[in-house]
């Protein structure tokens, strides 16, 4: 087949045609899709996490009709009932004092807002960022993510041997070392304007952050007048087991909160829409002309995040995908894959390490051949992302595959 797109991606050579639907519960989509050859294969891609609901639950899908035959765009400068709506439900949902919301399209777009909110507010340069982080591939987004393959052809941060094009002043911490957070403030100390950090590393391996280690960068971040921000892309959208994975890991106390969170990616149930929920006073320095969005907050959008916001709260669906690391580890104690060295994650974010590099790149195809499709995640893990509601049933099922995979390859 003649593939006409830029080859930014490896092709998988599996041509996705339709989702399969079992069951009847409106709130629940597909967990397995079909390819053009016929074969069916069990999703734990879900869009890189973008399909906490399953493909196509009927109930998401009727909203979407209903509101496409209603408004489906509005300029930025005009309101929709149904845009003012999920700002609330959003920023009440946030961990953030006071917040306020812009809305985007994808994550990389609301991460570009997060820089820019923090340098304008602070009138700082410096932002600190972390070991094994990915935040996007733009400019800005790229200067935040750790791996110099995605970095190099394009833009430098401080202490890269080839000075590039594009130039941000990112500085590197080692993830889950406070010490080394402290020596940046020490170097750079009034240029900090903010701290970035996924609060589980999502592309970086599925590593989550400590309450030890997020409750320091807060007290780092207030004593040095710096900003606390999270990336809540992937971990985000009740994927741990609370709206915001800040919840999950430190607790719903507002005197730790931090400063800027933004969440994509599961926030729409598979339709484009991001938002980035800052602290008001911060907010406020974004007067008009500084950021824009065409489609950011379109009707269409926001009514799939309602739509999903609803089924989730309906369905009770953050208490269930905040059990799904426990059922996985059960599974896996029960019939362990001698090849698997770890299983963690953090609720519905799962990732399956093997510390083999080789073994995982061989894994990403042979999982396919028994009808199971994965990404990998920092190398030498294997990542599930599957709906909220997937249970012991689908996650032993996955796992069976897995372990045949591992046996065709080793």
């Amino acid at each position: 087949m003649q593939d006409w797109r830029w080859p930014t991606y490896r092709p998988r050579n599996i041509t996705l045609e339709r989702v399969v639907h079992e069951g009847t519960d409106p709130n629940r989509g597909a967990v397995r899709i079909q390819a053009t050859d016929g074969k069916q294969y069990l999703d734990a891609v879900g869009g890189i996490g973008c399909l906490p609901l399953g493909h196509s639950p009927k109930r998401w899908v009727d909203a979407m009709t209903e509101q496409m035959n209603t408004v489906m765009i509005a300029a930025g400068p005009f309101w929709t009932e149904v845009n003012l709506a999920l700002a609330k439900r959003i920023v009440d949902l946030a961990p953030v004092k006071d917040g306020r919301i812009f809305f985007g399209n994808t994550g990389t777009e609301v991460t570009e807002a997060s820089i820019k909110v923090a340098l304008k507010a602070t009138g700082r340069d410096v932002v600190i960022g972390f070991e094994k982080a990915f935040h996007g591939r733009s400019l800005g987004s790229l200067s935040m993510t750790a791996n110099p393959k995605y970095r190099s052809p394009f833009l430098s941060t401080p202490g890269d041997d080839i000075q590039r094009f594009a130039h941000m002043n990112v500085v590197r911490a080692t993830y889950g070392d406070l010490g080394s957070v402290e020596k940046l403030f020490a170097e750079y100390g009034e240029r900090v304007a903010m701290v970035s950090l996924e609060p589980v590393q999502g592309e970086g391996g599925i590593n989550p952050a400590t309450r030890e280690f997020l409750v320091g960068l807060h007290g780092m971040c207030r004593k040095h007048g710096a900003l606390l921000a999270l990336d809540e892309i992937q971990a985000g959208s009740g994927r741990t087991g609370d709206f915001s994975a800040w919840t999950t890991l430190v607790g719903d106390d507002p005197e730790l909160y931090p400063d800027i969170i933004w969440w994509a990616k599961a926030l729409g149930g598979g339709f484009p829409v991001a938002a980035v929920v800052a602290r008001g006073d911060i907010a406020e320095s974004m007067q008009p002309g500084t950021h824009g969005s065409t489609f950011g907050g379109n009707p269409l959008a926001c009514r799939a995040s309602m739509v999903t916001l609803d089924i989730m709260e309906d369905d009770d669906l953050f208490t269930r995908a905040g059990k799904q690391l426990a059922t996985l580890q059960g599974i896996a104690s029960a019939k362990p894959i001698s090849a698997v060295r770890e299983v963690r994650g953090l609720g519905a974010m799962l990732g399956i390490d093997f510390g083999d590099a080789d073994l995982v790149s061989k894994l990403v195809g042979a999982t396919a051949e028994q009808g199971l499709l994965v990404t990998a995640s920092g190398g030498t893990a294997i990542r599930w992302l599957f709906p909220y509601w997937a249970d012991e049933t689908i996650l032993g099922e996955a796992w069976d595959k897995l372990g045949k995979a591992v046996a065709a390859v080793t």
